[in-house]
């Protein structure tokens, strides 16, 4: 188990306990007669217990979205596999630069020539999964808003 749940399973643990402690406490007092002489006041009780159980759900939803999100980007690879090298590293490059980049900077960044990179680019903007735009002397390189949405 990942430790992000796990933690988040542990204070969801926390809280059921300290609700059967307060619970306990509370029917306690009550059949002693002391409900209202007791350390705690008890109308207290149920206000604290429900802003504890609201801050807990909070922190329990923030690390369950955060488990999903990571098991979202490992389903890409899968995706990725598909293509060959260069049309795989030019996609990656891409959606780590929020899926735009100038022609000039994907050459420096994968390594590759620029008519390897040029080439791979008009066959991946053939199949639709890019658009080059000419902005000056380079060209703009964009991932398909709706793959990009897929992806991303």
């Amino acid at each position: 188990m990942e430790k992000p749940l796990l933690i988040a399973l542990m204070l969801l643990a926390i809280f059921i306990m300290l609700v059967s402690v307060a619970s306990l406490y509370a029917q306690s007092q009550i059949s002693s007669g002391n409900a209202c002489t007791c350390a705690f006041p008890i109308e207290l009780l149920i206000p604290l217990l429900s802003s504890v159980g609201l801050l807990i759900g909070s922190f329990v939803y923030y690390f369950m979205t955060c488990q999903m999100r990571v098991r979202e980007k490992r389903d890409l690879a899968p995706f990725l596999s598909l293509l060959d090298y260069s049309h795989r590293r030019i996609i990656e490059l891409l959606l780590e630069n929020g899926g735009t980049l100038a022609q000039s900077k994907l050459v420096r960044l994968t390594n590759m020539n620029k008519v390897k990179v040029s080439r791979s680019l008009a066959e991946l903007e053939q199949r639709g999964i890019i658009k080059r735009q000419k902005s000056g002397i380079t060209k703009t390189v964009k991932l398909n808003s709706s793959l990009s949405k897929l992806l991303q």
